[in-house]
């Protein structure tokens, strides 16, 4: 273990007098956000801002799709009569390890729920992600395409907002939601949001979002 210190304090000291040298040290030695778990990184992210600014790439034609609320910047959606208001299926994010919700993409699906709410006036149908989603190594499957199967009486439009994503390299999470037609299994809409994070003194000093 000391020799290997040795090495590692040798490479940063010749590279130090070496022009245009890079050290390649391993994260476990002072690397950006090493040994962060996801929660932590989320709980240091405006996960408010983040989910209400996909809410409004999904939900980009709301004006021209809800003319009958007189939609303009200022608009507010408790003006809004119940029926004018479109109605979608939203679930809880799938972690594209897993394959399974936890406790991030529980938190993930509830903020999404809230934005689409907030930002697209949506009227929100909550639903169990395993009962009509599969998610594995070849992707999503929609487990059923019959439509009377999610709908309610209520349900007027068959869509479904589906989130999954990924924590990379100890300092990048994807987030990924897909707008799928529940009829026909196509996806009509996809947003993706990679959010990098910077690490120093055991503490996350920022993130970037593109």
């Amino acid at each position: 273990m000391k020799a290997k210190s040795f090495l590692l304090m040798a490479a940063s000291l010749l590279c130090a007098v070496l022009p245009g040298c890079v050290a390649n040290i391993p994260a476990t030695v002072g690397g950006d956000c090493y040994n962060k778990t996801l929660p932590g990184l989320l709980d240091s992210t405006d996960l408010k801002a983040l989910f209400h600014d996909m809410a409004s790439e999904l939900c980009i034609d709301k004006c021209s799709d809800r003319l009958a609320l007189n939609c303009g910047p200022a608009s507010s959606c408790d003006d809004a009569s119940d029926k004018d208001r479109a109605t979608v299926m939203v679930t809880d994010f799938a972690d594209l390890q897993s394959f399974l919700p936890s406790q991030p993409g529980l938190l993930m699906g509830e903020l999404m729920r809230s934005g689409l709410n907030d930002v697209c006036c949506y009227k929100i149908v909550q639903a169990e992600f395993a009962r009509y989603f599969k998610l594995s190594e070849n992707g999503l499957i929609v487990l059923t395409r019959q439509a009377s199967e999610i709908k309610r009486n209520e349900y007027s439009q068959p869509e479904a907002i589906v989130g999954t994503y990924t924590y990379l390299n100890k300092n990048k999470v994807l987030v990924f939601v897909r707008k799928i037609n529940t009829e026909t299994g196509t996806i009509s809409k996809m947003v993706t949001r990679e959010l990098t994070y910077t690490c120093g003194d055991r503490s996350v000093l920022g993130y970037t979002v593109k």
